[in-house]
């Protein structure tokens, strides 16, 4: 059986609605790659996000111990770096 991440997003900047489809495209990828696990997803998404036009775009990983025991952790995705 494989956990999933739960993840909660913050996307800067938050009024940019190409980023946000470009964001949610890579996410739904990578979900439906390897189950959506937080580290390896992040690492993927961020990929995408360079690769589909946002070179300086970058993913900032929060998660505390409880977060970690509650798989679940906080993406700071940064459009411009």
């Amino acid at each position: 059986m494989q956990t999933v991440t739960h993840i909660r997003a913050t996307l800067k900047p938050w009024d940019d609605p190409d980023f946000h489809r470009a964001y949610e495209a890579a996410r739904h990828q990578t979900t439906e790659a390897d189950g959506g696990d937080g580290l390896h997803a992040a690492i993927l998404v961020e990929r995408l996000l360079r690769e589909a036009g946002f070179p300086h775009a970058r993913i900032e990983v929060e998660r505390t111990i409880q977060e970690a025991l509650a798989h679940t952790e906080h993406w700071l995705v940064l459009r411009d770096g």
